[in-house]
């Protein structure tokens, strides 16, 4: 047992030397202490086996803490870029626009509630989803649009459920766009398959991204009804979802997302979702236009009702006119030949469809149909027999319908129009909602594969074991984050990746539970973790379900209420059925993930790797981390320990940049338990920290409490202002050079356009400065003057040479001027060269004629009055009156 022990003793000895932690450090001193017990118990002459064992498991257990202490290092690789994203827009959320967006609308100021706008911009949410998931479904967007009091109810995508009515449009879509721009989030439009078709997706385009009078498939101006709405300029929407999780069947109306695709002819669901084609409705119930609810679409006993195909094809509009859609009469939403029938169910009676109920009787069993909206009239029991209440109103049909293909060449051409048209560059990014393997195969087959970039996949947990047993809820939210929440997505990236499709998550979450502990940390531990898979998965925009529901302990057809990361509390005079009445709202843990995320993250994700990721006992990891770096090279590393019963301490190994001297900030999320929470009584229990700022002096040691989440930014040192004097004053001197001096001038251009360029930077470093001033230096030092021109000077030295000096009385001046002449002046003293000319013609102009010897001069005759010097002899105009008659 001795040797045993002293075994362990060098052990660690070599662990305590490894100086993983530091001496001060708790775990490093009780291990300290061990190995001296240790030594004392083996060193004694007969050591005691009581004591030696007691030794022994002291020391087990002191190394046992000591290593889980000892940091993980993180290897980031600031070079290795793996991933480009849109960090301003990736982080979003869903929303929706039913129930006054579950009371977080105003329906009588027709705006967002300031107390859920200041919450939501604190969460900064980049991107938002809209009209929402399966509630978008059977969304008609053009009835939302106008003043509130002309608008039409909208229909819930489970219309049959019971209790379900229409629903208000207040928060329409020009209310989410006006929201999206105040908030500053990007919207992904998830376009309505269920009742939509081509033409009205490309009229949507429109409205959403064209230019007033662009009109690009002519028609009405969709872009001047959005205009007269209020808003001008284009959203230039990007992001297309075509339908909501259409794959999912069920009984249509309470369950299905597959609408019309289940009645279509000679195909399966599959197929019509993708081509589309006829569809035949038999003896199914009618509608009210803005209640599809089988019971209160039934006859109500009053004159002249109207019902609707269900599946009939929305009239586009053929008018716009005093701020209001005309139907187009010419439009066919069916085809030929629709049967009514009137009755219970298992005892209907067939109506007649006639043309014009005028000339029908009261008792006669008519009624007429409206090919182009898809309207049944019956009559008033004078003109037509009214149906009695409570009866069914049957129809059996067909209709011809758009499917994804057909609606996305609309949304894609009709982009391309408006490109080019106003000479802009948008882009439509069309996603499908048919999350199978079979939709990715035909898309292949049928040689359509460019008219979808992605698939929404909405990879929930599905249902989390444990109950009100938080550790085991916890444990098994952390494994099903693995095999549901990113398993799911990496089997369908397996099929895209190599087609260049992407995953789109504009859903994920714990579902479906409704356990408290959605609202807690769990929920957001869970969310952080599958969130930075996704990033790596390259999905454009990761939303969360959803942005806002009500604070209850349950459910409602679309999912449990504590899913969502703002809760809406009921006040007393609140109605939950439509949104409306007084509401208080809190955000949960989950929101501040998005907080944080939102508050600053890089677009450049780079390379990281733990040396070890330690696991719980289900297998789940613990550990993650994504990195990224902005364009300034800011540096940004998120981690979450997802470890509920231990710390890790977090060794960051930066390669590729020197971190010393730079300023580390980090963000927390740390709750003290797995189930901490926010309430409404206490709505800020769990709130976001932020450590002071430091200076690093190198790689730093992150320490990462149990269940958190944390964000560490590491700012790139900010060089001093560089010092521009010298090469502002060097380009300036370059610049009053005269270019027609030189014979290479074109030597220093490059240099001369460097150096302004630097210049022109704010964020030059002082030595590119230096760089520029002495290039731009080298530059100039090459380049050669043209010589000065000397051909007056030699014009005026050959005009003195051509003199004899001996007939001027005095000749030095000229010789002197000739002599002083300098030859090699360049161009820029071309003045001084033309000087010298000057100087030698002046010389010689004032030369004066030498005396002839040997001829004394005649005496004038006396008497003779002396002749007038300025007159002429006659005959010789050109003489001079000054000269003397010749002797």
């Amino acid at each position: 047992y001795k040797v045993d022990l002293n075994v362990l003793i060098t052990e660690a000895e070599k662990l305590l030397s490894s100086g993983s932690l530091p001496e001060e450090n708790e775990l490093h001193v009780k291990l300290q202490e061990a190995i001296s017990a240790a030594k004392e118990a083996t060193s004694a002459g007969i050591p005691v086996m009581e004591t030696l064992k007691s030794a022994k498991d002291t020391l087990t257990k002191a190394m046992e803490n000591y290593k889980a202490n000892q940091p993980i290092d993180l290897k980031i690789n600031t070079e290795e870029v793996t991933q480009h994203i849109d960090s301003k827009s990736i982080f979003g959320i869903n929303h929706r626009y039913a129930f006054n967006g579950y009371g977080t609308f105003d329906s009588k100021n027709m705006k967002m509630k300031d107390e859920f706008v200041e919450l939501y911009k604190d969460a900064g949410f980049g991107s938002i989803r809209y009209p929402g998931g399966t509630i978008s479904n059977l969304f008609n967007w053009k009835t939302t649009l106008g003043p509130k009091e002309q608008r039409k109810k909208q229909i819930h995508g489970f219309y049959n459920n019971q209790g379900q009515g229409g629903i208000a449009p207040n928060f329409g879509i020009g209310e989410i766009a006006t929201f999206a721009d105040e908030v500053d989030s990007e919207i992904v439009y998830v376009y309505s398959l269920g009742r939509g078709n081509a033409q009205d997706a490309a009229d949507l385009v429109e409205y959403l991204n064209a230019k007033v009078g662009t009109n690009p498939n002519g028609g009405i101006d969709w872009a001047q009804v959005r205009a007269d709405n209020g808003h001008t300029e284009p959203y230039n929407v990007r992001y297309f979802e075509i339908g909501n999780e259409m794959n999912l069947g069920g009984e249509d109306g309470t369950a299905s997302q597959e609408y019309w695709t289940k009645y279509a002819q000679n195909k399966g669901v599959e197929d019509a979702y993708i081509e589309g084609g006829t569809i035949q409705i038999t003896d199914r119930y009618t509608v009210k236009e803005e209640d599809w609810n089988k019971t209160a679409s039934q006859s109500d006993g009053s004159p002249n009702q109207v019902r609707y195909l269900r599946y009939a094809n929305i009239n586009p509009g053929g008018e716009y006119k005093d701020g209001k859609i005309i139907d187009d009469s010419k439009f066919r939403a069916m085809e030929k030949g629709v049967q009514v029938k009137v009755g219970t169910d298992g005892h209907l009676t067939p109506w007649t469809v006639v043309e014009d109920l005028s000339q029908s009787g009261p008792n006669d069993t008519h009624c007429e149909v409206d090919y182009s909206t898809g309207a049944i009239k019956f009559g008033d029991g004078k003109n037509g027999k009214i149906p009695t209440a409570g009866n069914n109103i049957y129809a059996t049909y067909s209709v011809k319908r758009d499917g994804f293909i057909t609606v996305s060449k609309a949304i894609k051409d009709t982009t391309a129009k408006i490109n080019k048209i106003e000479g802009t560059k948008h882009t439509a990014n069309v996603y499908t909602s048919y999350e199978t393997v079979g939709f990715i195969n035909k898309m292949e087959a049928k040689n359509a594969e460019q008219w979808y970039d992605g698939m929404t996949i909405h990879p929930y947990s599905d249902h989390v074991d444990g109950g009100n047993d938080a550790n085991a809820f916890y444990d098994n939210a952390m494994k099903r984050a693995e095999v549901s929440g990113i398993g799911k997505v990496k089997n369908k990236m397996a099929l895209l990746e190599p087609k260049g499709k992407v995953p789109v998550i504009s859903e994920f979450g714990i579902y479906n539970n409704t356990e408290a502990q959605l609202r807690s940390q769990t929920h957001a531990i869970y969310i952080a973790k599958v969130l930075m898979e996704y990033v790596r998965m390259g999905s454009p925009y990761i939303q969360k379900h959803c942005l806002s529901d009500w604070y209850s302990d349950g459910k409602d057809s679309l999912g449990p209420t504590q899913q969502a990361v703002i809760q809406v509390v009921k006040g007393a005079d609140a109605n939950t059925t439509t949104g409306e009445g007084t509401f208080t709202f809190f955000s949960t843990p989950s929101a501040y993930v998005f907080k944080m995320l939102n508050s600053g993250f890089g677009d450049n994700i780079v390379k990281t790797e733990f040396s070890e990721v330690p696991t719980m006992a289900n297998g789940a990891e613990t550990l993650s981390a994504l990195a990224s770096k902005d364009a300034e090279g800011n540096l940004y590393i998120a981690l979450v320990n997802a470890d509920r019963e231990r710390d890790r301490n977090i060794a960051l190994q930066i390669e590729g940049t020197d971190v010393a001297g730079n300023k580390m900030t980090i963000q927390k999320l740390e709750t003290d338990s797995i189930t901490a929470a926010n309430t409404p009584d206490e709505p800020t229990a769990v709130q976001v920290t932020e450590d002071a700022e430091v200076e690093l002096e190198g790689n730093p040691i992150i320490n990462l409490k149990k269940h958190s989440f944390v964000i560490v930014r590491i700012a790139k040192a900010v060089e001093p202002e560089a010092d521009k004097s010298e090469l502002q004053a060097a380009v300036d001197a370059v610049a009053g050079l005269n270019e027609a001096y030189y014979e290479n001038f074109d030597v220093i251009a490059d240099e001369l356009a460097a150096a302004n360029e630097v210049l022109a930077d704010g964020k030059a470093t002082q030595e590119q400065v230096n760089e520029a001033l002495t290039n731009l230096e080298a530059a100039k030092a090459e380049l050669i003057m043209k010589d000065a021109e000397y051909g007056k000077v030699d014009a005026a030295i050959a005009e003195a040479e051509k003199l004899n000096k001996k007939d001027y009385k005095d000749f030095s001046k000229v010789e002197e001027a000739i002599a002083a002449v300098v030859r090699g002046k360049k161009i820029d003293e071309q003045t001084e060269v033309d000087a010298m000319a000057q100087r030698i013609e002046d010389a010689i102009a004032a030369l004066e004629k030498a005396d002839v010897p040997g001829k004394p001069e005649k005496p004038e005759k006396p008497g003779k009055p002396e002749k007038p010097g300025n007159l002429e002899k006659p005959g010789n105009p050109e003489k001079s009156g000054n000269l003397e008659k010749p002797g």
